[in-house]
């Protein structure tokens, strides 16, 4: 019998704020046209004041299905978790507060799923809308859009696959393997690579990854140069401790994934230089940074001393 095709109803759209009201602004405006609408918009804010609370209510107005999730906790990883379980959708659709997505965002995810009853995730691409931004460097960091259908079902490096700006998962496969590592991404102790994490960690387990160039947001081309460099040394940091982590579980992949990102920022670092293109030694200097202190602060902090705590705490969660 031919299984039921998944709808844009059974579909919680999961956006995730800090402090960044104007942003949010933007891409609630665009997640209220989405149609078919899906089931619910959850905003879990982890703001300091109350304009995300305020501007969230504003849009309620003209948003029945918006719910405003206000709490305490930090980090990106606890955001999402805290997602995952006050959602009600079979399918948990993570995007960006800084992403625009397309009116037919909800209806595109939920056809790749239909295309394929066994697949755990799906993801999509980034193509920027018209803007005044003329540095090729932050467009270049807000533009990813293959172009062809791929299906994932190894271990990859997870950055060919996707990322958390335009996620959708399986429920049954978060219950399977465990939730976002709340030690990184944005906020966390270790600052990125949550989404890198779970993509790893579903392909590990035998999950089925579909890439939908059909699934489309438009990555915000906010940032300037400075905070930019921030963000790839965050991205490096984020890689050197998960790849740490997961050879303290007897997991070496990611090692590989680690040392490809240093051989090839190393590269763009000394062309860079050579060649006096101050975009590519600013990025790549970034990413060599973030990846020495990440090495550092995983050795100083953590260690492999904490392998067998982990490793009781994998057999709990499936992580």
């Amino acid at each position: 019998m031919k299984p039921e095709p998944l709808s844009p109803e059974q579909i919680t759209v999961v956006v995730c704020t800090r402090n960044r009201p104007d942003l949010l602004a933007r891409c609630l405006a665009r997640l209220g046209e989405l149609a078919p609408a899906p089931l619910e918009i959850l905003v879990v804010d982890q703001s300091d004041g109350p304009e995300t609370g305020e501007l969230v209510r504003q849009h309620q107005r003209r948003i029945p299905n918006l719910r405003w999730i206000p709490t305490p906790s930090r980090g990106l990883s606890r955001a999402r978790n805290l997602a995952v379980r006050e959602s009600r959708g079979e399918i948990l659709g993570f995007i960006d507060d800084d992403c625009l997505a397309r009116r037919d965002w909800a209806d595109s995810v939920a056809r790749a799923f239909s295309s394929d009853p066994e697949l755990a995730a799906v993801t999509g691409g980034s193509l920027p809308e018209p803007s005044d931004c003329a540095d090729p460097r932050i467009l270049a960091a807000t533009t990813w859009h293959p172009s062809e259908v791929k299906i994932y079902t190894r271990p990859v490096d997870p950055s060919t696959v996707g990322g958390g700006f335009n996620l959708s998962v399986r429920r049954s496969w978060l219950n399977r393997i465990g939730p976002f590592d709340p030690e990184l991404g944005a906020g966390g102790r270790y600052r990125s690579a949550e989404d890198t994490d779970l993509i790893h960690r579903l392909l590990l387990r035998g999950g089925r990854i579909r890439y939908d160039p059909e699934v489309i947001v438009a990555h915000l081309p906010w940032r300037d140069g400075e905070t930019q460099s921030a963000v790839e040394w965050e991205y490096g940091y984020g890689i050197a401790v998960w790849a740490l982590k997961r050879i303290a579980r007897g997991d070496f992949f990611p090692s590989r994934v680690a040392l490809a990102v240093l051989l090839a920022q190393g590269k763009t670092a000394l062309l860079g230089a050579l060649r006096r293109d101050a975009s590519a030694w600013r990025t790549g200097r970034a990413y060599l940074s973030g990846l020495g202190q990440g090495v550092a602060s995983w050795l100083i902090f953590s260690g492999f001393t904490r392998t067998r705590e982990d490793a009781q705490e994998e057999a709990k969660t499936g992580a």
